[in-house]
């Protein structure tokens, strides 16, 4: 039962980063305002590590380049998100975002070599429809639609990655991943500027404690305690399901009747997805 609150409590916690990058209104370029959440998770993880085991936030020479890349697309990942839901709606976004799902069963085919079955392309053509009565050509902004879908694929390079890596990451291991994606944003606020950082300092914090540090660390410490396929699952559910209840809760963003027919269509397809991978 405690594992099952760690998940549910990451996916709740990241219903607010959609919540509050259009609180912000633009006030900070997305990209300078991903290196300040980075940067904030990471020393404030680095604050509470005594607290969930000091000794293992040590990695060896040999795993500095894999955190590394998981810094990078991880960074790659949340700053594209962060733009669309800054150009688009929250509702949109998290819906195209995951295709993810059937970008990583394409990646996999030539990365992992995994067939490509007949389920899995019946469940791609149901997605393909829900994305079709979306419309994502023809609701919300067109830049930050096309943004939510490349936020995707860069989502499922981040999971093949982490499969082809076949590492056992630990909870810990979240400290190096905020480090490294920091370190990649760092440029952006001298290219960008900082923006209106102190106005809304409140949101930046809110996104980097609430919306990442804390969200993925119950994540990584439910997948520590069970497989990483049920948390994919948990999370394809989650993630969207409270960011568009906050959406409509907090900000009161209007859902079309079509989003949400097909955003329904689209995450059962992939909920099938899931639990059809999870068999074989």
């Amino acid at each position: 039962m405690k594992k099952i609150i760690y998940i549910l409590l990451a996916g709740f916690l990241w219903g607010f980063i959609g919540v509050s990058v259009k609180l912000i209104h633009g006030e900070i370029n997305p990209f300078s305002l991903n290196f300040f959440r980075f940067l904030a998770a990471f020393l404030f993880l680095l604050i509470i590590s005594p607290f969930i085991g000091k000794n293992e936030l040590k990695i060896s020479k040999k795993d500095i380049k894999s955190h590394a890349i998981i810094g990078l697309l991880f960074a790659l990942t949340t700053t594209t998100f962060v733009y669309a839901v800054s150009r688009t709606t929250i509702a949109n976004t998290v819906l195209l975002q995951s295709l993810q799902a059937f970008f990583v069963m394409i990646i996999a085919y030539f990365m992992l070599k995994e067939k490509i079955t007949s389920a899995k392309l019946i469940t791609l053509i149901f997605a393909l429809v829900g994305i079709y009565i979306i419309n994502p050509l023809g609701t919300g902004d067109l830049i930050g639609n096309i943004i939510a879908i490349i936020s995707g694929f860069l989502f499922a390079l981040l999971t093949a990655y982490m499969r082809f890596t076949d590492k056992k990451f630990r909870h810990s291991h979240t400290v190096w991943f905020m480090f490294f994606a920091a370190l990649f944003m760092l440029p952006f606020p001298f290219i960008f500027g900082v923006g209106l950082l102190m106005k809304n300092l409140i949101y930046v914090l809110i996104i980097a404690v609430l919306g990442t540090a804390l969200p993925y660390l119950f994540y990584n410490w439910f997948i520590e305690k069970s497989e990483a396929d049920i948390a994919g699952l948990f999370s394809v559910i989650m993630l969207p399901l409270a960011s568009i209840i906050f959406g409509i809760l907090i900000i009161g963003e209007f859902i079309t009747l079509t989003t949400l027919v097909g955003g329904v269509i689209l995450i059962s397809s992939i909920v099938y997805l899931e639990i059809h991978r999870k068999k074989i």
